[in-house]
């Protein structure tokens, strides 16, 4: 079995550990240790804007305040990077230049420049280096990627996707709110959207984007991606006080709109009535963990979720930014 381990024991880690827990039983993976500045991190639990379900475990970790002794004493297959934004680009080059391969939480760092240094550094490793992308992962957008790539509801003529939320203030000192440390909501939550829409529909001819800012900077943002004549639109918001985590999309084919919220759901356009698919009830963290496991034993190559696409996913939100600060401008991405 392979043992890994998670930097970072904050909210984030909360729901990565649950994947971990599924997968131990299933004999692919044994979560060993964690590491975290907060000695309490591990009692402390976090309640999340997506998720406050209190998890109970079973399993005993071996608990670290300080990296390199950990690094130093334990036996690692991967480590799992689920700190800061902030920390992400140092955090993963340190882990990788130990000869250790790395799962990084999204966004992969801050700026284009940071995500090529981290992937540099992975190749000179020879060890693997996945971002965790987790919509990829979750089985309804298996479903609605092969459901693009096979044209089984003709081509797409539409799309919209949303990502609401609260003020995520329950980050270790209030990080999120500090745009240098989180990039704000375009960096940190809508880029879930930006990414799902460049792995359905590949990259866009152009983006436009417009923000406003109220608690941190661009919290509310709404995002064009030009597709020759097909509308890609996308909003993210975390401003919203009070208001529950609520995301999903809507895809219209030639011929069935298909939805994803609490369900996925097909609407054909011939008159038969709407059905909905049936999905593994897996999550798309674990999804992520199980497939990062299969491509660090050899059984896979990483085909789906490369370090290159979560970088170029940070490129276009740097040309979002660009565009944002031109008041909505067109601007071509290639």
């Amino acid at each position: 079995m392979l043992k890994a381990a998670i930097i970072g024991f904050g909210g984030i880690a909360k729901s990565h550990r649950r994947g971990y827990a599924n997968l131990k039983a299933q004999g692919k993976v044994e979560l060993v240790c964690a590491c975290d500045i907060d000695p309490e991190a591990t009692k402390r639990m976090i309640v999340t804007n997506s998720d406050g379900a209190p998890l109970e475990f079973d399993e005993k970790l071996h608990f670290y305040t300080d990296l390199d002794e950990m690094l130093d004493k334990e036996k690692l297959d991967f480590v799992d990077i689920c700190a800061p934004t902030f920390l992400h680009a140092e955090l993963s080059k340190k882990v990788l230049g130990r000869g250790i391969h790395v799962l990084c939480e999204k966004p992969m760092a801050l700026n284009f420049s940071d995500c090529e240094e981290m992937i540099r550094v992975s190749n000179d490793a020879g060890k693997e280096l996945m971002i965790g992308q987790c919509l990829r992962f979750y089985p309804a957008f298996d479903y609605i990627k092969a459901a693009v790539d096979d044209g089984r509801f003709g081509k797409v003529i539409g799309g919209f996707f949303s990502r609401l939320s609260a003020t995520p203030i329950w980050g270790w000192k209030n990080w999120f709110m500090n745009p240098e440390l989180s990039g704000g909501c375009i960096t940190d939550l809508h880029i879930h959207d930006v990414d799902i829409i460049r792995y359905l529909f590949g990259e866009p001819e152009a983006v436009s984007c417009r923000a406003s800012t109220s608690v941190c900077v661009n919290d509310t943002v709404h995002t064009s991606f030009y597709y020759g004549n097909t509308p890609i639109t996308a909003i993210g918001d975390w401003s919203l006080v009070g208001f529950p985590f609520n995301s999903g999309c809507l895809i219209d084919f030639e011929y069935a709109t298909v939805t994803y919220g609490a369900t996925l759901t097909v609407y054909p356009k011939n008159g038969e009535k709407p059905y909905d698919v049936e999905l593994a009830n897996v999550s798309g963290y674990q999804g992520e963990i199980d497939y990062f496991c299969d491509v660090i034993q050899g059984r896979i190559k990483n085909d789906k979720n490369p370090a290159s696409s979560a970088a170029t996913t940070i490129r276009l939100i740097e040309r979002m930014r660009e565009s944002v600060s031109e008041g909505g401008k067109i601007l071509s991405f290639s």
